[in-house]
């Protein structure tokens, strides 16, 4: 792999164009922030900065996260994920100086809110992107039942 790189914009062919990647920290209790909550917001992926993870790196997980909204208000790129990323699905990303990285979707696990994912928190093994979203029922504002986690390993640079 080169050197590892921040990401700037995400493109899943067949699911979402060039979207925009922000690095964004964690809350008060390490959980990492998600995009804003604007129409902007619910088309943005959220990246992990705090992990130091990064793609083109040797080690851990670079954690991504999206918005899903309910039906009534509309869509969000949680929701066209849900939809249509699958297993084998390539996820391209690239960084503000020309860099690219093409991943492979290997995985999607949907596990009930309540519960924690070791392999999405991992900071070791390989590096990986993990892509959360809520899922399953929406409870009320902010509220779902689930979570659905998509991994992917690297490929190649992207083209």
């Amino acid at each position: 792999m080169g050197r590892a790189f921040t990401p700037k914009t995400i493109v899943i062919p067949g699911v979402v164009a060039a979207t925009r990647v922000l690095a964004l920290g964690r809350d008060r209790r390490g959980v990492p922030r998600t995009p804003p909550l604007t129409s902007r917001g619910k088309w943005q992926f959220a990246w992990d900065k705090a992990s130091g993870n990064r793609p083109g790196g040797r080690w851990g997980v670079i954690r991504l996260n999206a918005h899903t909204y309910p039906a009534s208000a509309g869509t969000a790129l949680g929701n066209r994920l849900l939809a249509r990323l699958r297993k084998g699905a390539v996820v391209r990303v690239a960084g503000s100086s020309g860099q690219r990285l093409c991943y492979r979707v290997t995985k999607r696990v949907s596990l009930r809110a309540e519960r924690s994912s070791v392999d999405y928190y991992d900071d070791g093994g390989r590096s990986r992107i993990a892509i959360l979203v809520c899922s399953g029922k929406r409870r009320g504002p902010g509220d779902w039942s689930h979570r659905t986690i998509w991994y992917a390993v690297p490929t190649s640079p992207a083209r």
